[in-house]
């Protein structure tokens, strides 16, 4: 089950940009566009600051504490180990989420050759960012470098070839602004946080960093900002030429074919396209596992499920469990907008959870919190952490009104289900506390 220190800072920044840089602005924004239409880029810039804001706390935490499994291992020290596992049981069903990039991947890859079928072309991108990362997480990210160098190539041709051509006096028009008010406009924030937010996961690296007390605060950080950047000048392009009927509900591959020349709209979709989804895919399928492999070993799941390759030092079974959560959708057949709602509303309950750790963190574990490279005071990390709080609240209020019933049904027996096998599974988990003491102690 161990896992080699190998990762750089500029691994680990690869794979947060690709988290952040994704689904957003590929797929989502013709989403948020229905929403909110001339806005958009401001549901952008709120959208990266109000990430930021909830980032904070755990970029802290990571500072203190850095391990395999970030997130899941600061719960549980700070809340208790069933708290712990809670979390990471929604955070397991989010992974459907991958079905979302994948689905986005193959409406890209259409636009270049038709003749593709999207459920397909979703599934078979899946699988080979799986096989690439039961090579082994250094290999991923080194991949992961190269499709971020092409990402922003892309993103930066859209922007120089189209930001001339925008019609500024429609952002000057309160009713284009916010036609559904409001409430349009919070949803757009609300399905933009997929964008802006993900870079916190890559805390589940923590044990696999060279350095990183140093490298994950900055990781987290810096590639939410400079996302933000790119989120809004695209965004500004995306709306600012065509008519908002033809980029509503679209993805952003209906503004470039109509701006870019030819050849520059097929590197266009390539580079931008589908190495942004592309990016995410590897990014989930890299982290993902870590928090399931220490709960592997705390006995919430079975040890045989942590086994580790010894060529390549992957957890192959449970990549293969990740794997299972993304196709899941794609085989039921569910639409973009059910899987990015569903998801949705369930990574606002599980978000809330590390944010009540850091606020408790000081508290809780004193010593560790003074180790801490960030420099933030007791009461700033408190303050930061009430404030993602009220935020992850309104958010997800928001994103759970525009779910059916019949994902109500499903996540509200999903959370039984995880309290049921919490009760059930505990003693295998005080068992592995006793015996993990026992060995620290001799």
């Amino acid at each position: 089950m161990e896992l080699k220190r190998s990762l750089t800072f500029w691994d680990v920044f690869a794979i947060a940009m690709g988290q952040v840089i994704g689904s957003g602005i590929m797929v989502l924004i013709g989403i948020g566009i229905g929403f909110t239409a001339y806005a958009i880029p401001f549901a952008f810039i709120l959208s990266a600051i109000l990430s930021i804001i909830k980032q904070l706390p755990i970029a802290f935490m990571g500072s203190a504490m850095p391990a395999t499994g970030g997130l899941y291992v600061y719960c549980k020290r700070i809340l208790g180990p069933k708290i712990g596992f809670f979390y990471l049981a929604i955070l397991t069903f989010t992974h459907i989420l991958i079905a979302l990039f994948a689905l986005g991947f193959s409406q890209y890859a259409i636009a270049l050759i038709p003749q593709l079928d999207a459920n397909l072309t979703a599934i078979g991108i899946m699988l080979l960012f799986y096989v690439i990362n039961l090579f082994g997480v250094k290999q991923a990210a080194f991949i992961q470098k190269i499709m971020i160098v092409f990402l922003l190539c892309g993103l930066s041709s859209l922007i120089f070839f189209g930001i001339m051509e925008v019609d500024y006096s429609n952002f000057n028009d309160t009713e284009k602004l916010f036609p559904q008010g409001w409430y349009g406009f919070g949803l757009a924030c609300v399905v933009l946080s997929f964008s802006t937010g993900g870079a916190q996961y890559i805390s589940e690296l923590g044990g696999e960093m060279k350095n990183p007390q140093r490298d994950l605060p900055r990781a987290i950080i810096y590639s939410t900002a400079i996302a933000a950047v790119f989120f809004a000048l695209v965004s500004i392009v995306a709306v600012g030429i065509l008519p908002i009927e033809q980029t509503a509900g679209k993805p952003l591959a209906e503004v470039a074919q109509a701006i870019l020349p030819p050849t520059v709209y097929v590197a266009f979709i390539v580079g931008a396209g589908l190495f942004a989804l592309a990016t995410s895919i590897n990014s989930t399928f890299s982290w993902a596992t870590k928090s399931l492999l220490i709960a592997c070993k705390d006995g919430w799941l079975p040890e045989s499920l942590a086994k580790v390759n010894q060529r390549f030092n992957t957890p192959h079974i449970l990549l293969t469990v990740i794997l299972i959560f993304g196709l899941t959708p794609i085989l039921a057949g569910k639409d973009l907008r059910y899987i990015i709602m569903l998801g949705g509303g369930l990574v606002f309950i599980y978000d809330l959870i590390p944010l009540v750790a850091a606020y408790r963190f000081s508290e809780i574990l004193p010593n560790v919190f003074k180790k801490a490279t960030m420099r933030l005071s007791e009461k700033k990390v408190k303050t930061i952490s009430v404030i993602g709080i009220c935020i992850l609240i309104g958010q997800g209020t928001l994103s759970f009104s525009d779910i059916d019933r019949s994902g109500w049904i499903l996540v509200l027996v999903y959370i039984l289900l995880v309290m049921i096998y919490i009760k059930y599974r505990a003693p295998y988990n005080e068992r592995a506390t006793r015996q993990a003491t026992k060995e620290e102690y001799n």
